[in-house]
């Protein structure tokens, strides 16, 4: 339990992310290349065996804090990782080194690759492997070095997010043109699920999957052995529908390490149970007063008490992550009763009704935003729901507040 005293914090279970991982893991290992033979990673001599998943932490493993979470994923066996931009990529390579022995070089994606020149020093620097998803990248991409040796590379293909990604008719003419790249190596494909997570997930998928096939097939000609990465977190879950399409493949979650399932609310929710969401945010009550009925307060006055309501003002707003969409809406956990939001979210306070608290609740108090000890806490999912928003906000932007990591 964090001090009371303390302002807000997010406590981050480590125990959680292994335990979700060990969990993703098995999904994945239904769809494991199964001994087959890749291409060898530049950074060695020896052949590389691609593993059960690429841990995604982009994003500072969704407000987790990513060399943190890194760490411990490869004390639990991870040796592949996926960052956002380059720059993060590097800081997280910075932070690896040393941490895993003889494994402390992981392989790591750069999912947003090469955005300016810069990056492409940076990866070379740093063994980053960039992704690849147009036109500009591959102009950045010829002027490597001859001296810089080879730098292994991610093709991103569209298979209907529209986001990123070579679309069908591109990949011949993207094939020729990173033949006649030195140094390039192409190590593996990726596309990405758009609502593998909704109710018609598997149909979805397996839509996707024909399309990434066939890139797949048009890729293999010039690097047959190129590795296959589709499924995100929903996909994980649903590994081995993805594999009876494209064969094996490299699933690569993200939300579900941090525990949430990407099924929540839906049919296939069962799919995802078991796992275990790895952030508590709590933040402390600054004071506390009692106002009569008739009585408003807050901006704008949009508050008003029906009845004489005890107010406790907890030191936590916007700025902190706590979204003004929760103003008279949002819930939060106090001594293990909910005390509903009242009146308009503050830059760095919100005022609670704490009327169902014993009056001999003894002070100072802290109030639970997400998680937290108690049988009535509030869920991520129950917070982004009322927010209008989803979980990954909810995480991303509570995490950017003073952390502390559990074993």
């Amino acid at each position: 339990m964090p001090d009371p005293q303390d302002q807000l914090l997010a406590e981050i279970f480590l125990s959680n992310i292994r335990a979700n991982h060990a969990l993703l893991r098995d999904k994945a290992r239904g769809s494991r290349p199964g001994g087959q033979a890749f291409l060898p990673l530049p950074q060695g001599d020896m052949a590389f065996s691609w593993p059960d998943l690429i841990a995604v932490v982009k994003a500072d493993a969704y407000g987790h804090g990513h060399i943190e979470v890194s760490r411990e994923l490869m004390r639990a066996g991870v040796d592949f990782f996926a960052s956002g931009d380059v720059r993060e990529a590097v800081e997280l390579r910075l932070g690896l080194a040393g941490a895993g022995g003889e494994r402390s070089f992981p392989p790591i994606l750069s999912l947003l690759g090469l955005t300016g020149p810069d990056d492409l020093y940076l990866c070379v620097r740093h063994g980053i492997i960039p992704l690849i998803y147009n036109a500009r990248q591959l102009e950045i991409l010829k002027t490597l070095p001859s001296i810089a040796g080879e730098l292994a590379i991610g093709i991103k293909c569209n298979t209907g997010m529209a986001r990123l990604g070579f679309d069908a008719e591109d990949l011949p003419h993207l094939r020729e043109a990173l033949r006649k790249i030195p140094g390039v190596r192409p190590l593996l494909a990726v596309s990405h699920l758009h609502s593998a997570d909704s109710d018609s997930g598997p149909e979805n998928t397996r839509v996707q999957a024909k399309k990434f096939a066939a890139a797949l097939s048009v890729l293999r000609v010039e690097w047959p052995l190129l590795a296959a990465s589709l499924a995100n977190s929903a996909g994980t879950l649903l590994a081995s529908e993805i594999g009876e399409t494209i064969g094996p493949h490299i699933c690569r979650p993200g939300i579900a390490l941090y525990g949430y399932n990407p099924f929540a609310g839906t049919a296939m929710e069962k799919e995802g149970s078991g796992l275990r969401p790895a952030m508590a945010v709590s933040a402390p009550l600054i004071s506390e007063r009692r106002i009569r009925a008739g009585e408003s307060l807050g901006y704008g006055l949009t508050f008003t008490a029906v009845k004489d309501t005890r107010v406790g003002i907890m030191a936590a707003g916007y700025a902190d992550g706590f979204s003004r969409g929760l103003s008279n809406r949002g819930e939060v956990c106090v001594c293990g009763k909910r005390a509903p939001v009242i009146g308009r979210v503050s830059m760095q306070m919100s005022a609670l009704d704490i009327s169902a608290l014993p009056d001999d609740a003894g002070w100072p108090l802290r109030a639970w935003l997400i998680g937290g000890p108690y049988a009535e806490a509030v869920s991520g999912e129950e917070t982004a729901k009322t927010w209008g928003s989803i979980v990954y906000e909810v995480l991303c932007l509570l995490g950017r507040n003073r952390r502390v990591h559990h074993p």
